[in-house]
Order: structure tokens, then C-alpha cells, then sequence
């Protein structure tokens, strides 16, 4: 009697979780969403993310980026052309399969071509070319090199400005407790 007591309420706890939702996946289980929603991950990140965006929009990419260039070219029938590159930002728009326009930055770089004739008429034209897109596989390499890349500017951002103690420097400067 007991045994079948036993077992006849465990089939019937067990069985009432199961049936409401066979062949339910979880992001379509009403009572499981009800319990555990999983929107508050999804809405805001954790602490080791915004710091990483933080230091990203900061330090890194002001150091990183492309300082503009001007190269000027004389012709031999004594025509001037000169070419300024400087980085800047496109909007890029793209359509999903289902219709909806998608708006994306993307980095870019700004050509600006000036054209001088003898007879000095001058003419312009300004052109905005896309980055391609870093496609390759990672190597540790590649990231040694951007690293080496980004400390070299650093250096030279920080040039006149105190230096900052290091932990080790902090450390030997606290008083000593018991002496």
C-alpha cells in the first residue's frame, strides 16, 4: 500500500511537469520563462564587458587610429595632384532576408584628390572607400604585432605626462604593520 502510494504520487508529479510541454524547447516553455526569464542577460552586460568597451572606446582606438596623410605629386607638364587620406566612419545599410534595413558603422577612409593645372584651374573630388573587412584567421602573431603596435603609440601619447607607480611601487609605499 505504501509502495504503491508512493509510486502513484510520483507519477503523478512527475508526469503533470512533462506533459504540458513535451517537444517544447526551452525558449518556447511558458513556465519555465515564468520562473527564469531570460531577458535581464541578454539587456545589459557584466562588469568585465563594459570595461573592455570602456578601455576599447578610450584608449584603444584613439591610439590606434590612422593619422591622416598628404603626398603631393608635380606631373612633368607641370600639373599639381595632391592626395590626402584620413580615416573616418561610413554608414553602411543593409536589408535582412525578412525585409528590415539594418543600419551599420563601418571604419573608412576618406580620399580627397586635388588637381592643380598650370593654367591654374583647380578641381577636387573627395571619395569615401570602405575598409575591407579582417577575414583572415587569427594568429598569435598578428596579435603580438597590434599589441606592439598600440604600445609604441601609447608611449608617445604619454610623453610629458607623470608616470603612473606601478602596483609593486604602491605596494613598498604602504607602512609597514608590526615594526
Amino acid at each position: 500500500m505504501r509502495f504503491t502510494l508512493s509510486l502513484s504520487l510520483s507519477l503523478f508529479i512527475l508526469g503533470g511537469c512533462a506533459a504540458n510541454h513535451t517537444g517544447v524547447t526551452p525558449s518556447q516553455n511558458s513556465s519555465l520563462s515564468a520562473v527564469s526569464p531570460n531577458t535581464a542577460s541578454a539587456s545589459k552586460g557584466g562588469i568585465m564587458q563594459r570595461s573592455l568597451d570602456e578601455w576599447l572606446k578610450e584608449e584603444w582606438s584613439p591610439a590606434m587610429a590612422s593619422e591622416p596623410t598628404e603626398k603631393t605629386k608635380t606631373n612633368t607638364d607641370g600639373t599639381v595632384v595632391t592626395t590626402k587620406t584620413e580615416p573616418t566612419t561610413m554608414t553602411v545599410s543593409t536589408k535582412t532576408a525578412d525585409g528590415q534595413v539594418v543600419q551599420k558603422t563601418a571604419n573608412a577612409t576618406q580620399i580627397t584628390t586635388t588637381t592643380q593645372t598650370p593654367d591654374g584651374k583647380v578641381t577636387t573630388t573627395t571619395e569615401v572607400v570602405p575598409l575591407s573587412e579582417d577575414n583572415e584567421p587569427f594568429t598569435l602573431q598578428k596579435y603580438v604585432d597590434k599589441w606592439n603596435d598600440y604600445l609604441a603609440k601609447k608611449e608617445k601619447m604619454n610623453e610629458g605626462k607623470p608616470k603612473e607607480p606601478s602596483h609593486a611601487e604602491m605596494m613598498s609605499q604602504l607602512p609597514v604593520i608590526g615594526k
